[in-house]
């Protein structure tokens, strides 16, 4: 900025206050202070123009005009004393003109007299000393005759503009952002092929004693083929159990989505294990989001309250509070556990956090969605000789859900069995949920639950059972009913690890009545937590006195603490005791483990433990290991006075990749998943396919879904673990290319892996180019750069939706860096033209890979007058 601007600066001061600072410097013949017009500015979030003072290299600034650009609220006395107040947390800030030290919060700091004035009713602090105060310092240029707050972030005014940006984001349509790469769903007659198995050997037979799993898979007419073969019993015996399936998913089709031939599990909610067909719309992967549930509440009337809506710190809704102060805030939710965590903003910079818990049951459906199942076959471990199922299941509301049905089993020598079921699930209001479940010939069953919050739950079920069925196959033998009780409360609840829980479970039958209770609480200091108890044990047997045995314990952890060095650090203590107190003390159990990670995957453990009843202490010694090709657990245990015995077990899978023919291995289990393989290349001739002699590209990071993969020296990358049948992103991670100017070709693909096989995706990677020029008009008989000019650069393929947007620079040029190889057009965006009244024919730019490289420079825009 130009001395013509900083002298026009001054010179205005001295017109609106030079009486008044004259008569100050007539009064203070030792007050040095120069008048000045400064640009006061917090970092990029706001600023304005304000008069200052300058004292040497220092800048007096005025105190209430830098709390208004902050938008902290403040009161301002007559004898210069300022008070004010900061959100979040209610931090104190005062600075008095009397006074020799200023406070904020905790934080002191010295004001000497030097650096403070006081004119006209206006507060003005050297700014150095202010940023010492803030917590952040002042940049001060009398060149540009700028004061800026380096750091801003933590004033109010820079998070209302955070939370601005959120609620533009989240306001934002979703689904806009179409991947650049769309694959089509495959669905080869035979494909990948997949082995698990598992084996457990005991120390005293390893091959006689052992137990085993082999499960071969694969990709048969797009479905999940799968054939297993298990041990019963000791390998010795020979006895082997063999299970086939064919699982079929269509997610698009509207009352067939999932198709089971084969083994597998019943529809309906009392699932069991048949050999038949089960066939259902229900998703193969249900979406967690269900629906929107809104809270209302109400503050202060007057208005100017917004309220916002967190869950895990990520903002999912908002509203404004009206006249009385009244609010609605709309809030996605899924199943299962929603706490949300509400904070209101007042008119003055006031704060409001408060807490609720959304609860979400599985049974729900979203309203108008109905779902059906139908299943039938031989009985596989229930007693029947088959059975089947006719299930129905409707979202009546966002709240309320209703199912029924039929379930039919067919026995040799009992009397068959048909229960019919009707259940209603549903939520009254954001914090009770009530559950009803009725079976002919079973049981009828009741839930309730209460949760306000995270810190607050109750839940209440009573069962009643039916005593007439034969040899019931859905509920207990001889069972009469059951009562469960738990309740949790946590009183503080930044101390997320202290609180208090009980349990209570009374359950009768024909042989008399039995009891459980439990009173737990929890609580946690630096490294260690303790989870003391008491718990009853009541038996009352019909026509036998009942008997009552009360124990008292506690659980104790001991978290690693590096502290403690490299040796010792890492160890983690789990002890755990119970005393038998009714009557005279006695010790009933003790145990103690300490654990440490030996490496990478691999985990060594030991203990000891002992029962009041047993022939003394058990020592115990295990190994783990979780390692990329195969998990292992070893075991060993030696009883006191008994015999050192010992277990293996190991589970792994071996994966065949029919695009490239290798083999590669994951520690399992692998069936019925599925995974995304192929190579990032060097695509010199940008055609999308890899040519001989381009190469592969080491070291880049793959993303699929939430998983990642880095390519080899050949460029070949695998990640294995997915869930088939689902949709899923690929993208790279363009921060791991050597240069800036290699870019993959595409920024995201979107495709659908199919079960117990790779799906292939080779990843070309482009050399990117420039772009630059000029935007330009006639002035005065010549050209001149126009500044602050926003274009856009489409791909003539994809349309404005991925445009690239950029500003020119002071001098109307501009420059972009890594723009792929194709066909663009360049355009000046149309706010601006109208802003302008101007016009300017767009650019086609095209990009090739040529010898010297990719770009295209000397653009000129010319920007013309409307006519």
């Amino acid at each position: 900025m130009g001395p013509v601007w900083r002298a026009t600066r001054v010179a205005l001061w001295f017109t609106v206050a030079g009486a008044p600072a004259a008569a100050a410097q007539r009064a203070t013949p030792a007050d040095t202070a120069e008048p000045i017009l400064v640009e006061l500015r917090l970092g990029h979030v706001a600023g304005r123009t304000v008069a200052a003072f300058r004292v040497g290299t220092e800048v007096l600034v005025p105190l209430t005009q830098f709390l208004q650009l902050a938008e902290i609220r403040y009161r301002s006395s007559a004898a210069g004393r300022v008070d004010a107040t900061v959100d979040p947390g209610g931090r104190r800030l005062v600075i008095d003109a009397g006074a020799d030290t200023m406070s904020y919060g905790a934080r002191r700091v010295r004001l000497e007299p030097e650096y403070k004035r006081f004119r006209d009713g206006e507060l003005y602090v050297g700014a150095e000393r202010l940023g010492d105060l803030m917590g952040s310092p002042f940049v001060v240029d009398f060149s540009e005759l700028t004061v800026t707050m380096a750091d801003p972030g933590e004033l109010p005014v820079a998070r209302r503009l955070r939370r601005e940006a959120a609620r533009t984001a989240l306001l934002r349509p979703r689904g806009t952002a179409r991947p650049d790469l769309l694959l089509a769903e495959e669905r080869p007659h035979w494909d990948g092929l997949v082995f698990d198995y598992t084996l457990l050997a005991p120390s005293d037979a390893p091959l006689a004693g052992s137990g085993y799993t082999g499960a071969l898979g694969a990709d048969a007419f797009g479905g999940s083929l799968e054939l297993v073969a298990s041990s019963v019993g000791r390998a010795a015996d020979g006895v082997v159990q063999v299970a086939g399936s064919w699982t079929g998913v269509w997610r698009d089709h509207r009352w067939l989505q999932q198709l089971r031939l084969g083994d597998g599990v019943s529809t309906g909610p009392a699932v069991r294990s048949l050999r038949g067909v089960s066939v259902t719309n229900a998703p193969f992967v249900r979406p967690s989001l269900i629906g929107v549930e809104r809270y209302q509440g109400a503050l202060e009337p007057g208005g100017g309250w917004s309220v916002e809506a967190y869950r895990g710190g990520e903002l999912v809704g908002f509203d404004s509070a009206d006249a009385a102060g009244r609010f609605n805030v709309p809030v996605p939710v899924r199943y299962g556990e929603n706490p949300v965590d509400f904070v209101a903003y007042g008119p003055l910079g006031e704060i409001r956090e408060f807490n609720q818990t959304f609860r979400v049951a599985e049974e729900l459906l979203p309203a108008g969605r109905l779902e059906y199942g139908i299943s039938g076959g031989s009985c596989r471990g229930t007693p029947c000789r088959a059975t089947g199922n006719l299930d129905l299941h409707y979202g009546v509301s966002d709240r309320w859900t209703v199912r029924g049905g039929v379930d039919r089993f067919w026995r040799d020598t009992s009397p068959d069995l048909t229960h019919a079921y009707a259940s209603v699930v549903g939520s009254p209001s954001t914090t009770w949920t009530v559950r009803l479940d009725g079976v002919t010939a079973a049981f009828a069953r009741a839930g309730l639950r209460y949760e306000p919050s995270i810190d607050r739950r109750v839940t209440a079920e009573y069962t009643r059972y039916a005593g007439a069925t034969v040899a019931p196959v859905l509920t207990p033998p001889g069972a009469r009913s059951r009562l469960v009780l738990f309740g949790f409360w946590r009183p503080i609840r930044r101390a997320g690890f202290f609180f208090f829980d009980g349990t209570l479970d009374r359950q009768t039958s024909l042989t008399g009545t039995t009891t459980f209770a439990r009173l737990e609480s929890s609580t946690e200091g630096r490294a260690v937590r303790a989870l003391p108890f008491v718990r009853l044990e009541r038996d009352a047997p019909v026509g036998v006195p009942a008997v009552s045995r009360w124990f008292t314990g506690a659980s104790v952890f001991v978290l690693p603490r590096p502290g403690l060095g490299p040796v010792l650090g890492p160890i983690w203590l789990r002890g755990g005791g119970e005393v038998e107190s009714d009557g005279p003390l006695r010790l009933s159990s003790y145990s103690l483990l300490a654990a440490r990670p030996l490496g990478s995957g691999l985990r060594v453990e030991a203990g000891v433990t002992w029962l009041r009843g047993s022939a003394g202490p058990v020592l115990s010694l295990s190994f783990t290991s979780y390692l990329s090709a195969v998990r292992s657990y070893t075991t060993v245990s030696a009883p006191a006075g008994g015999t050192v015995s010992g277990t293996q077990y190991v589970q792994g899978s071996v994966l065949w990749d029919r695009a490239t023919g290798r083999l590669t291995t994951a520690p399992g289990p692998s069936l019925e998943r599925s995974g995304v393989s192929g190579r990032v290349f060097l695509d010199e001739n940008a055609d999308g396919v890899q040519n001989p002699g381009e190469r592969g590209i080491a070291g880049v990071r793959v993303r699929v879904g939430t998983s990642t993969a880095v390519s080899d020296s050949d460029g070949a990358f695998r990640v294995w673990d997915i869930v088939p049948f689902e949709p899923v992103t690929v993208q790279v991670d363009s921060l791991s290319l050597s240069s800036p100017l290699l870019v993959p070709a595409f920024a995201s693909a979107l495709l659908e892996p199919g079960p117990n096989r790779f799906r292939g995706l080779n990843i070309p990677v482009v050399q990117a180019g420039v772009v630059e020029g000029r935007v330009s008009r006639e002035e005065g008989g010549r050209r001149v750069g126009v500044a602050g000019v926003t274009l856009q650069l489409s791909d003539r393929r994809r349309g404005a939706a991925t445009a690239l947007r950029f500003t020119t620079f002071s001098d109307g040029a501009f420059y972009v860096l890594g723009v792929k190889p194709g066909d663009y057009d360049l355009t000046v965006d149309a706010a601006v033209l109208d802003a302008l009244q101007a016009t300017a024919a767009p650019l086609r730019v095209t990009l090739a890979p040529t010898p010297n490289g990719v770009g295209a420079s000397g653009l000129e825009i010319d920007l013309r007058p409307r006519p």
